[in-house]
């Protein structure tokens, strides 16, 4: 529920709920890059090159929504710290290939690990079938937050392992 408190613009409900979440996910992400040694930004990146195993350029600034030459040289700084390589840039104009130097795999694997014991700690108190039950409603809501924003529905479902 939105209210207008003077000059504030508040939140209520699952809407407020998910605004914390957020946030509290953002500050995550910036523990896990300080740790690691790079930015926000950079963690972003090498994150998409991880989950895509490799990007071009061009894909890869309209995900950060960053200009071209702003990846360009967050890519060149990411290659010579031994994280990235780049491929021949594309004749079609996409830009070079980005994809990970096993310095980069070994970076992301510990930024994975590092958040996913984030996430089990912070679920810890919610029993098996509360955890089955969120992982779901998060992938539904998902779905349909990617469908209104651009018609591309995030992956299936998948199975959430307890087991480790």
């Amino acid at each position: 529920m939105y209210r207008l408190i003077g000059d504030n613009h508040a939140l209520g409900g699952l809407s407020f709920s998910a605004q914390v979440f957020l946030r509290s996910l953002d500050r995550v992400r910036s523990k896990l890059a300080s740790d690691a040694g790079v930015t926000g930004i950079e963690l972003r990146a090498l994150g998409r090159i991880a989950e895509e195993s490799g990007v071009s350029e061009v894909s890869l600034a309209g995900y950060l929504e960053a200009a071209p030459g702003t990846v360009e040289a967050l890519a060149d700084g990411l290659a010579s710290r031994g994280f990235l390589t780049r491929s021949i840039p594309s004749p079609r104009g996409a830009g070079s290939n980005l994809s990970l130097t096993p310095e980069g795999h070994s970076l992301m694997q510990g930024v994975f690990l590092d958040f996913q014991d984030s996430i089990e700690t912070a679920s810890g108190s919610l029993d098996e079938e509360h955890q089955i039950a969120l992982n779901s409603g998060l992938l539904k809501m998902a779905r349909k937050l990617d469908a209104a924003a651009d018609g591309t529905p995030p992956p299936r479902e998948m199975p959430l392992d307890l087991a480790g």
